[in-house]
């Protein structure tokens, strides 16, 4: 009982019926004349405009404070805050990856990821530190080489992840090395935990929830990869209220009784009115989902296929390079062009 209760304070991550576990909820699609208004918002201003408005209608309903990011190839949105909140759980998502480069039990990771078992979670966290040296330093650089900048802290679920650069790792996840496995676990979230972006079909989610015992605050986060024709975009989602101490004045203006069933009613909201409007934002074109990993990782290792693709050219480029020209090509290329040439070119 020691241990768990120690690794519940490192990730703030609950077992099903514990304190501070949100209340899957199956109210969660928002009514169709708000969705329509957000597409009209889109219509009129832009996306970024559209996740303005669904903040701040979220922000009034359920008395939170709200942070919504989403990252496409070379688009990227914000609204609300930062997200500076502690990560919770959804950093377990990196920490399993690095685990598994480093040959982790793949049981772990379904553990710590479907079922969000803190157990898991620090078995993992232990592989890397075991096998690495430092799981601080592996995770941040497994992070930033997908410029996905995060401060860790050695209470894993305390380290700040900002919610733009979660979305950029997500919509990245399929381009890290070892991250298949996770990426399916995502998709596999139990029952009692499929609130939010976890409750739509296809996209790949993990959440986190915790008290941050320091000042009061609840907070309760996603982080998801939604697949879409051309590739994938990357989401992070962040609610928070402030408890002070157990006083749930926020609650007063909502049908909810406590903080953990708001919560998955505003996640709900939010990730129901988000799939609609990010299938219309790629329908118009303002968004583009990330379809080339090549270009997204500044730490790609070329296969031995594109190795020897990439000698070949190497090679090929050479020969053309050291070939002699012959006299007939050195006198052409001394010839002044035409005036007739020239006023082509200019034109």
């Amino acid at each position: 009982m020691a241990l768990s209760a120690s690794i519940a304070l490192l990730t703030g991550c609950a077992m099903p019926g514990g304190p501070g576990a949100p209340t899957a909820t199956t109210s969660s699609a928002a009514p169709g004349f708000v969705q329509g208004e957000d597409i009209k918002v889109l219509a009129d201003e832009n996306l970024a405009a559209a996740m303005e408005q669904i903040v701040s209608d979220v922000e009034d309903k359920y008395g939170a404070t709200v942070s919504l990011a989403v990252v496409g190839d070379t688009d990227e949105h914000l609204a609300g805050g930062e997200g500076t909140e502690p990560a919770w759980s959804t950093i377990k998502v990196p920490i399993a990856t690095a685990a598994l480069r480093d040959g982790a039990d793949e049981s772990l990771v379904d553990a710590a990821i479907k079922e969000s078992d803190n157990d898991a979670a620090y078995a993992l966290w232990q592989q890397v530190e075991w096998t690495e040296g430092s799981a601080i330093e592996s995770i941040e650089k497994l992070l930033n080489d997908f410029e996905s900048d995060v401060e860790m802290d050695q209470a894993f679920g305390m380290s700040t992840w900002k919610g733009k650069a979660q979305a950029r790792f997500a919509s990245r996840l399929g381009c890290v090395p070892e991250s298949e496995y996770v990426y399916d676990a995502m998709q596999d979230i139990v029952e009692w935990q499929k609130w939010g972006l976890s409750g739509l079909d296809d996209v790949h989610s993990k959440g986190g929830w915790g008290l941050d015992d320091s000042d009061g605050e609840y907070t309760s986060r996603q982080m998801g990869v939604m697949p879409v024709d051309g590739g994938e975009v990357g989401i992070a989602i962040s609610t928070s209220w402030m408890t002070w101490d157990d006083d749930m004045a926020f609650l007063d203006d909502t049908e909810y009784d406590s903080v953990e069933d708001v919560s998955a009613a505003a996640l709900d909201e939010i990730a129901s009115r988000l799939e609609t409007l990010i299938d219309k934002a790629l329908e118009t074109g303002e968004l583009k989902p990330v379809d080339d990993c090549f270009a997204t990782s500044t730490s790609h290792t070329p296969t031995e296929e594109e190795s020897t693709e990439e000698a070949s050219v190497s090679e090929a480029s050479a020969e053309i390079e050291s070939e002699e020209p012959t006299e007939e090509e050195s006198a052409e290329s001394t010839e002044e062009p035409s005036r007739e040439s020239s006023k082509e070119d200019e034109e």
